[in-house]
């Protein structure tokens, strides 16, 4: 006589049971996985801040030291662009020299960023722009990665700082004016009185619309 088959399927009731403890577990997992993949992106576009700041120091400082325009037009009163994605000076900039675009090209290769080198050759949403005081230093970094997250770089501490850009509010704003420059900017080392128009706070909150 054949045996009986006693094996069976799982009932409705406890498919539902399964189903609702996959969802309770994937209610628990998926913020703690969210927060974790933010937290990479922004580690990782705080390196990326750092090693792009790093080679506009180096190619600045190759520029305080053997160009003499720098010297002389840092003087005159207004910014001095250094270097620019399209070799243009920007509206209202002094004119430094006609290697606009390569400086700009060799700052990015120097960086190894990988989303500004390909920006070189094909278009994307990347970008960055620095600010240089007289002493050929760098004051300022902002650099978008093209997939939602800013680095910002502050001379005066030293420290980089990164957001997701909905929480700069300015960035398209600036970005229209500024990105793809390296600038010298006369504002603060004008002042006499020892205020920074350039403070921390007041780059943050004014200039790029950033509460901190």
């Amino acid at each position: 006589m054949a045996k009986k088959n006693t094996k069976r399927g799982f009932t409705l009731v406890e498919l539902i049971v399964i189903l609702v403890i996959l969802a309770i577990l994937a209610a628990l997992l998926i913020p703690a996985l969210t927060g974790y993949i933010d937290k990479a992106r922004k580690s990782q576009v705080v390196a990326e801040t750092r090693m792009l700041t790093q080679a506009v120091q180096t190619e600045m400082s190759t520029v305080y030291a053997l160009n003499d325009e720098f010297q002389r037009q840092k003087t005159i009163g207004k910014p001095l662009t250094i270097a620019s994605k399209s070799g243009e000076y920007g509206e209202s900039n002094g004119q430094l020299d006609d290697k606009l675009k390569e400086r700009y090209a060799e700052i990015v290769h120097l960086s190894e960023v990988p989303a500004l080198e390909k920006g070189l050759t094909d278009s994307n949403d990347a970008y960055f722009y620095s600010y240089i005081d007289k002493n050929g230093s760098v004051m300022w970094t902002v650099y978008d990665n093209g997939n939602g997250y800013i680095g910002i770089y502050c001379g005066d501490d030293g420290k980089i700082d990164s957001f997701k850009r909905s929480e700069v509010k300015y960035a398209d704003a600036i970005k229209n004016v500024y990105a793809g420059y390296v600038i010298y900017c006369n504002s603060r080392d004008a002042l006499d009185d020892g205020t920074d128009v350039y403070a921390k706070d007041f780059f943050y909150e004014n200039s790029l619309g950033i509460t901190t």
